[in-house]
Order: structure tokens, then C-alpha cells, then sequence
């Protein structure tokens, strides 16, 4: 699948596809642009993390490039808004709502939050760090 960043979303696109994202909302006022079109939510590798509270992007102490997404371990696999565009088909009834909890794996860490594991391909060694966030 094509994730696309929420917050992290660059300025320039913001302002370009605004008027889109105001047509998007008009038209189809239960769905959100950062809840069911950028960042998938829950358990992934790779993508872009779906942030609670801003960004958490870590910068490699070597280098000093920005590190990049590599693992998020989430507390839940979609929420209350986000399942119609993320739940996989097969995790739906006949009626296509929701067949599975949105915790499946029982998680929880801290309040309903999510690590982020981060690495940095530009250094021969790789190192890696973490983030952690939650709502």
C-alpha cells in the first residue's frame, strides 16, 4: 500500500492541495485526510509513523541525517474512524464492518501509545534508536 505523511506533510504541499482537502471534506464530511489517507495506523514496517503529538523524528548521532522509519509497534491496529479505510477486507463481516477488535494483539503501551524504531542507512554500522508516543 502508499502511505502518505499527516503532520509531517510538507508546507508547500499543505498549501497546494488545500482547496483539495476542503473539497474532500465537503464532499465526504466522515472522512479525514490524516485519519484514513496518509499514515496507516497499528503494527507496520516501514511508511510513515502516525504521530499522536507531533513528530518524533530521531536525527543519528554519527551523522546527523534524520533517521528513518522503521518499525512501529502500536497498542491498537485501527481505531474508531480509521478502520473504513485501513481494516483489511478479510477482517470485515458480510456486511463489511468490523469482524475483529481493534487491539488483536492485546497490546498496550502506556496509554493506547506506539514505539517507533528508527535506523540510519547512511552510516556503514547502522544504528538505530526509538521514539515513543501516546495520546
Amino acid at each position: 500500500m502508499t502511505e502518505y505523511p499527516s503532520w509531517d506533510l510538507p508546507e508547500d504541499l499543505t498549501e497546494a492541495w488545500g482547496e483539495d482537502f476542503c473539497r474532500l471534506e465537503e464532499a465526504a464530511p466522515q472522512l479525514r485526510y490524516d485519519m484514513h489517507f496518509a499514515e496507516a495506523p497499528g503494527i507496520k514496517l516501514g511508511g510513515y509513523p502516525a504521530w499522536f503529538n507531533g513528530t518524533g523524528w530521531e536525527d543519528c548521532e554519527g551523522c546527523g541525517r534524520r533517521m528513518d522509519h522503521l518499525l512501529t509497534v502500536a497498542s491498537w491496529e485501527y481505531d474508531g474512524g480509521s478502520w473504513r479505510t485501513w481494516l483489511p477486507l478479510e477482517d470485515r463481516d458480510e456486511d463489511g464492518a468490523q469482524a475483529i477488535e481493534a487491539d488483536p494483539t492485546g497490546l498496550n503501551i502506556g496509554s493506547l501509545g506506539s514505539v517507533y524504531v528508527f535506523e540510519c542507512r547512511s552510516c556503514p554500522d547502522r544504528p538505530f534508536t526509538h521514539w515513543y508516543d501516546s495520546s
